[in-house]
C-alpha cells in the first residue's frame, strides 16, 4: 500500500481536495457525477454498496477472533459484540469521530505490530537468530514462492498499490483534509509509515510464528499465536486493542462511505430530490446500521479466510475506481463514455477474469486495468470531447489559486 500512497501524494491528493473545497462536495461518486455525468456516479454508488459491505465480512472475522480471544468467549458472540460496538460508534457520531479514530487507530497499530516484531526478534537473537530457523522450517519465507505464479505476486502488487490509490474510504479523507497541503503530507506520511509497518511488524512476527507453530493452519491468527507466546497479559491486552483497532478503522470508514452513498448519491439524487440534509443523515444512519446488522451475520460463517475476501475485493475496487480517477484529472478529453465504460468495463472484465480463472487469483488485475485503461482511451476517442466547461473544470483542480467553494458562491 505504501506505493499507492505515494502515486496519491503525487497525482490526486491535491486535485480531489481542491476539487471538495471548489464544489463542497465530498465523494467519489460526487466527483465522477461531476466529470463524467451522472451514469458514471450512479455506477460508482452501486459498486461502493456492493462491495464495501463485503469488504467489512473479513474485518469483522478479524473483530471475532480478537474478543474470542481476549474474553474467552465463542466466536460467533465474539462477533455479534464487536460488530454491535463499531455499528453504535459510527452511527451515532459519524464522520468526525471516524477521522479522529482513524488516527489514533493507526498510531496503536504501528506501535504494537512493530513492538511486537522487535520482541520477536529480541527473543530468538535478533536477525541472525529469527531469519536461519524460521527459514530452515520454510525456506521460501522470504522468497517468492514457487507454488505460486509470477502474475500472483505483480497482481497483488498492482491491486493493492491502486486501492490505496482509489479506495472510495480512502479517498473521503482527501475530501475533508484540512487544505491541500495537509492531505499531501498525511498521504506521504501515510505511504511511509507502511513501509515501517510491513518491512519491520510483518516480517518479524510472521517469522515468530514459524518458530511457534510451523503447521499453523488458520494463518489469521498468526499475531495472536505470537503475542500469546512473548508477551505477558497486560501486552496482551494491549495488543488485542490493536486488532481491534485496525479492524473499527476499515469498518468505520466503510460503514460510512455506504451509508453516504445510498442516501446522499442516490435517494436524494434520483429518487427523492427535495430531501433535506436531516433526512439524508437520518436515512445514512439507518442504511450504516442496516449493513453492519447483514455484514455481522455474514461474518458469523468465517467460510473464507480474512486474507482471500480482503484481496479479492482489493482488486475489485482497483479495477473499477483508479483508472476514470487517473484520466479523470490529467487527461481533458476524457469524456462521460470513456469514464463510465472505464469504470464498469474494468471491473467487469475483473469479474469474467477471477470466474473464468483465465489468471491466477491476484493476478486479475493484470487484464482488468488494461482493459479499463482501452475502455478509456476508445471509449474516449470515438465520442465528442467533454463540453468546455468540463475541461475547464480540470484545470480548475491543477491551479494553485483555486476559489474555495464559499467564496465561488458569493462571486
Amino acid at each position: 500500500m505504501a506505493f499507492g500512497y505515494a502515486w496519491s501524494t503525487l497525482l490526486n491528493s491535491g486535485p480531489l481536495r481542491r476539487y471538495s473545497e471548489l464544489r463542497g462536495k465530498f465523494t467519489l461518486a460526487s466527483f465522477f457525477s461531476e466529470r463524467y455525468g451522472h451514469g458514471t456516479g450512479l455506477a460508482t454508488s452501486i459498486f461502493i454498496i456492493i462491495l464495501f459491505p463485503l469488504y467489512i465480512v473479513p474485518q469483522l472475522i478479524g473483530g471475532g477472533l480478537a474478543g474470542s480471544y481476549i474474553l474467552g468467549i465463542d466466536f460467533k458472540y465474539a462477533v455479534m459484540l464487536i460488530a454491535s460496538v463499531y455499528i453504535i460508534y459510527v452511527v451515532l457520531a459519524g464522520m468526525k469521530s471516524v477521522t479522529w479514530a482513524d488516527f489514533l487507530q493507526g498510531v496503536i497499530m504501528l506501535i504494537f505490530m512493530v513492538g511486537l516484531s522487535l520482541t520477536a526478534f529480541y527473543v530468538f537473537g535478533g536477525w541472525d537468530g529469527l531469519m536461519p530457523k524460521a527459514l530452515a522450517i520454510k525456506p521460501h519465507f522470504l522468497d517468492i514462492n514457487p507454488k505460486l505464479s509470477t502474475a500472483t505476486y505483480v497482481g497483488m502488487f498492482f491491486a493493492v498499490a491502486l486501492f490505496a490509490f482509489s479506495s472510495p474510504h480512502i479517498i473521503m479523507r482527501h475530501f475533508t483534509a484540512k487544505n491541500v497541503a495537509h492531505v499531501r503530507g498525511g498521504v506521504a506520511l501515510t505511504s511511509f509509515l507502511c513501509w515501517v509497518f510491513h518491512l519491520i511488524g510483518y516480517i518479524g512476527v510472521a517469522a515468530a510464528c514459524i518458530l511457534i507453530v510451523p503447521d499453523l493452519v488458520k494463518v489469521d491468527r498468526t499475531y495472536i499465536v505470537v503475542m500469546n507466546k512473548l508477551w505477558p497479559p497486560l501486552l496482551r491486552g494491549c495488543a488485542v486493542a490493536g486488532i481491534l483497532a485496525a479492524i473499527m478503522s476499515t469498518t468505520g470508514g466503510m460503514l460510512l462511505a455506504t451509508g453516504v452513498e445510498f442516501s446522499d448519491n442516490i435517494v436524494r439524487k434520483f429518487i427523492k430530490k427535495d430531501m433535506t440534509d436531516n433526512q439524508v443523515i437520518i436515512l445514512s444512519k439507518v442504511v450504516m446500521a442496516l449493513v453492519g446488522v447483514i455484514t455481522t451475520i455474514m461474518a458469523l460463517g468465517e467460510t473464507r479466510s480474512i486474507g482471500f475476501l480482503v484481496a479479492l475485493l482489493v482488486g475489485g475496487t482497483a479495477s473499477a475506481f483508479s483508472m476514470p480517477i487517473l484520466f479523470g484529472l490529467w487527461w481533458k478529453r476524457a469524456n462521460r463514455w470513456g469514464g463510465l465504460l472505464s469504470c464498469v468495463g474494468g471491473l467487469g472484465v475483473y469479474v469474467v477474469v477471477h470466474f473464468t480463472k483465465i489468471m491466477p487469483f491476484l493476478g486479475e488485475v493484470l487484464i482488468s486495468i488494461p482493459a479499463s485503461i482501452l475502455f478509456m482511451v476508445v471509449g474516449s476517442l470515438l465520442t465528442a470531447p467533454p463540453p468546455k466547461e468540463i475541461q475547464e473544470f480540470v484545470e480548475d483542480l491543477h491551479r494553485h489559486n483555486y476559489m474555495p467553494a464559499t467564496e465561488a458562491k458569493k462571486v
